[in-house]
């Protein structure tokens, strides 16, 4: 399984936010809506995209779509999801680095 971000907002507001959130995947930089509107959630005229998360296959086939996601709940939603679909045990993730108390 491969987890990729996409977000309409620039290099460096990306940047900040995966360093803050210490994400675990990459976060792809969408600032000219390519992404965005290939999937039919770009709405370039309030300068956002409209966040949803897709599920898709290696072939390309889109599994399953989230078209209102609210960040509470929602990755233990798709990771059952994704074990569904699946059968996929626990999804390999990067160690989280804890600070120095």
């Amino acid at each position: 399984m491969q987890v990729i971000g996409a977000s309409v907002d620039p290099v460096k507001v990306n940047a900040k936010f995966a360093l803050r959130y210490d994400l675990a995947f990459p976060l792809l930089c969408d600032t000219d809506y390519t992404v965005a509107a290939a999937f039919g959630v770009a709405r370039p005229m309030v300068g956002v995209a409209k966040r949803t998360t897709f599920l898709i296959d290696t072939d390309g086939t889109v599994r399953k779509v989230y078209p209102k996601v609210q960040a509470r709940g929602h990755a233990a939603e798709v990771l059952a999801t994704v074990r569904e679909i699946w059968g996929a045990e626990r999804p390999p993730h990067k160690q989280r680095r804890r600070p120095a108390a």
